[in-house]
């Protein structure tokens, strides 16, 4: 019989598991690497790393609604 893994239940990265993240990318770890380090999935280490690529930072801004409207 195939070992599987229990999930547990999942958990926002807090902003320091976030830091580390990126450190950890910089310092050229896979993300897969990272994820086992930190007990966490691969894709939550490349949701974070994709979001520092595109938006230069890795918390979200809160109490700041969205912009819906086009070319005001």
């Amino acid at each position: 019989m195939p070992l599987r893994r229990n999930r547990r239940q999942y958990e926002q990265p807090t902003d320091f598991d976030r830091g580390r993240i990126i450190g950890l990318r910089e310092a050229g770890w896979s993300n897969r690497r990272i994820g086992r380090h930190l007990g966490r999935s691969d894709m939550v280490v490349a949701r974070c790393w994709q979001q520092w690529i595109t938006e230069g930072r890795v918390t979200v801004a809160e109490g700041v609604p969205r912009n819906t409207k086009r070319g005001s």
